[in-house]
């Protein structure tokens, strides 16, 4: 099961979540949040909001190009447009650069996010990793390195059946064609 990265709509949380904290925004506590939202997303609706790659690091879960993208090694279209909205990390912070429209993400994913939010911001910073390490039975130690996570392993731990679980990999199998074949990118 594959999504498609959606660069608007990854921008559009990133915002969202900065909005919710005053302007500033922590990496490490954005990519624990995104993380669970996108989560919760995929295991409540079959599909995640960002459509990012669930990757395993040493300190929990992230978003892959999410998380490339905060440390500036994403491909360049996808850093260009980062960069052109949000500063370069000062003290693991970012800030808008310009307005981010938040207008793509639907009601029931700003409320995703904002639990997620709150949920990593209940914990002390310090706890986090561990704390993801506990109730993310997904995440493996990658081992000082990365390995990816199966939204496949996350349904599965959600407790849905394979039968299932094949039924959202084929939705998302004819989604990702129809939009092909309507010129969709």
């Amino acid at each position: 099961m594959q999504f498609r990265f959606d660069i608007k709509k990854s921008m559009a949380a990133v915002a969202f979540l900065m909005n919710r904290c005053g302007g500033e925004l922590d990496m490490f506590l954005a990519l624990k949040s995104l993380y669970l939202a996108d989560k919760k997303a995929l295991t409540t609706w079959g599909k995640p909001i960002t459509g990012d790659e669930f990757k395993a690091l040493p300190k929990g879960p992230v978003l892959e190009m999410i998380y490339r993208l905060f440390k500036g090694t994403a491909p360049k279209n996808f850093q260009m447009q980062w960069d052109s909205a949000f500063s370069e990390r000062v003290n693991h912070c970012i800030h808008l650069r310009s307005k981010v429209s938040t207008t793509s993400l639907s009601e029931r994913e700003r409320e995703v996010l904002g639990m997620a939010q709150d949920e990593i911001n209940s914990v002390a910073p310090k706890d986090v990793a561990d704390f993801l390490h506990q109730t993310c039975p997904e995440w493996t130690d990658p081992k000082g390195g990365s390995l990816p996570i199966s939204p496949e392993v996350i349904l599965a731990n959600a407790g849905l059946t394979q039968e299932q679980i094949d039924e959202l990999k084929e939705s998302e199998r004819v989604f990702y064609e129809t939009r092909l074949a309507l010129g969709a990118r």
